[in-house]
């Protein structure tokens, strides 16, 4: 019977031993819930929780991430951003890692206790050991920073903190040139990263000008016209006219003579004049060639010679006009705006 009885006795020890280990247990989830909110609220952080616990326990840390920024979403607290931080260390996010567990230390909701206190600084030394931290000296200072193709996200005190490795930083601002350099990280850098804008040089209008030689080239004096340019043309005209005109004979008789070696007008002669009419070809075709090369010149040099002449007449338009000057081997518009 006494033996019954110490039996009996240990049993009810220890249901009151695992009664109060449920009853810690319990208060302890109870802690972890969102202050304030309604029950269904409350039971989707504590499950968040519990899931980014078991997350990170199991090494599944992007999942366990997951979690605790899901927990974070319903009551951000300082257990959260430790949450977050130190799953973004094992995940080598040592920036976010940085800025989540310093807000855990500072954080008063559900506030670290000593202990938790202790380990997040001792991490947080750790990852500062694979951020650079630089005091930007920005000229001119309303310069926008973009890093790595997104704008910078600066730390409350100004500072930048880029993480390990490679980093593309870009200053830009209305009316200066941009400018873009690599920064690279190897951890534990502190030091000034200073970048300065030069100005951004406006070309200057142009008066638009275009010539046979170089297009759109200003001249800094236009050409001044003047009878000569027109008559140079009118005379070049003539000289091409003459030219033709001579050419033009000489065709005709050349192929007369032609006509005469192909149809002798008597058998006596044949021997003789067709013995040239291979020549006879070749000076006809010579003559025709000169004919229309000098021809479309006269033609060419008389436009020009009117184009002068009429340019000259009207020297003295209005600003604004379009005025063409031709010289002797080109033709020169110019305008103004």
């Amino acid at each position: 019977m006494l033996r019954l009885s110490a039996s009996y006795t240990l049993f009810l020890a220890c249901a009151l031993l695992l009664q109060g280990f449920a009853g810690s247990s319990v208060r302890a989830a109870e802690d972890d819930t969102a202050d304030g909110e309604s029950p269904a609220v409350k039971k989707t952080y504590r499950k968040a929780i519990k899931d980014g616990v078991a997350e990170y326990e199991a090494r599944h840390f992007e999942e366990a991430l997951s979690y605790f920024r899901k927990a974070h979403q319903i009551y951000p607290n300082a257990r959260t951003f430790r949450g977050i931080g130190m799953a973004s260390f094992e995940l080598r996010d040592y920036v976010t890692a940085v800025r989540s567990l310093t807000a855990a230390v500072e954080d008063q909701r559900k506030a670290l206790s000593p202990d938790q206190r202790k380990e997040t600084q001792d991490l947080i030394d750790r990852c500062r050991l694979f951020v650079a931290i630089f005091t930007l000296k920005i000229l001119p200072k309303d310069a926008q920073v973009i890093v790595d193709a997104n704008p910078a996200e600066l730390e409350p005190d100004g500072t930048l903190m880029l993480g390990l490795g490679a980093h593309g930083v870009e200053a830009r601002t209305k009316g200066y040139r941009t400018r873009s350099l690599s920064v690279p990280v190897r951890g534990g850098e502190r030091k000034d990263l200073q970048i300065t804008l030069e100005p951004a040089v406006s070309a200057p209008r142009q008066t638009a000008a275009f010539t046979s030689n170089a297009a759109f080239a200003e001249p800094s004096n236009p050409p001044v016209a003047n009878h000569t340019n027109s008559m140079v043309w009118f005379v070049a005209g003539g000289a091409a006219v003459a030219v033709a005109t001579g050419a033009g004979i000489y065709w005709a008789l050349q192929n007369s003579e032609l006509s005469s070696c192909r149809n002798p007008p008597s058998s006596d002669v044949v021997e003789w004049r067709c013995k040239t009419e291979s020549s006879l070809v070749v000076q006809r075709n010579v003559a025709a060639v000169t004919t229309i090369v000098a021809g479309a010149a006269a033609v060419t040099f008389v436009t020009l010679g009117i184009l002068a002449r009429k340019s000259e007449a009207s020297h003295a338009k209005r600003h604004g006009d379009l005025a063409c000057y031709p010289g002797l081997f080109s033709l020169s518009c110019v305008t103004s705006f």
